[in-house]
């Protein structure tokens, strides 16, 4: 599934292998990595917010998730690892689709149950459909063969998973620097941790196509 220098590629001619595109994909390997290492604090102890810990349950499931997703994702734009471990790219795609179902489905229920209301429900919500439906679509295409459509499903919904690294950029940046109070800045991040990003995967699944388009006239 989804070639690698992919994503980052789409910052330049898909013929380059330029060194940002390597930069690219190691800063979102290691911001990953980076929120994987931080999440697993859920898995060792309840967290100290009360609301949390009461839907412990389905917030792990939700994480559980979203670290199998962010620990698989880069990987599956390995143009390398397609080439060299075809059938290891397939399996971890296969992994990486099912993070992502889980992640998406127990990340619906905690944005029904998110705190400051419908603001956050609908953004978290939207997020977890968005999340789960570009899933779905990625395997869906991958299934037909058509393997173009196929990788711009799998940009679109990396772009989502990496709501959670967004999300741990933004959230202390609003509080710490910008002296916003938790109410505003949750309710603000609960849209800004992936709108952005998702309009980013669709300017490069864009441009891509035009220059494809371009290409073959």
């Amino acid at each position: 599934m989804a070639q690698l220098t992919q994503f980052p590629q789409a910052f330049s001619a898909p013929a380059q292998q330029s060194w940002i595109s390597n930069l690219l994909w190691w800063l979102m390997l290691l911001s990953s990595a980076g929120v994987v290492v931080y999440a697993t604090r859920y898995f060792v102890a309840l967290p100290s917010d009360a609301h949390f810990a009461r839907y412990i349950l389905p917030l792990r499931l939700h994480i559980a998730g979203g670290i199998g997703a962010l620990l698989a994702g880069p990987w599956q734009f390995s143009q390398k690892l397609r080439a060299r471990a075809l059938n290891l790219h397939r399996w971890l795609g296969r992994f990486y689709l099912l993070e992502v179902a889980l992640g998406s489905i127990a990340g619906f229920f905690m944005a029904l149950v998110s705190k400051r209301g419908l603001p956050t429900h609908l953004g978290f919500g939207i997020l977890a459909v968005l999340w789960f439906f570009t899933g779905l679509q990625a395997y869906r295409m991958v299934r037909q063969g058509n393997i173009d459509a196929h990788r711009q499903w799998m940009i679109r919904n990396f772009a989502l998973t990496l709501a959670a690294v967004t999300l741990r950029v933004q959230l202390p940046f609003m509080m710490a620097v910008l002296h916003w109070p938790f109410p505003r800045a949750y309710i603000t991040v609960s849209w800004l941790c992936w709108v952005p990003n998702l309009l980013i995967a669709e300017w490069m699944v864009r441009r891509r196509m035009r220059h494809l388009v371009r290409s073959t006239s």
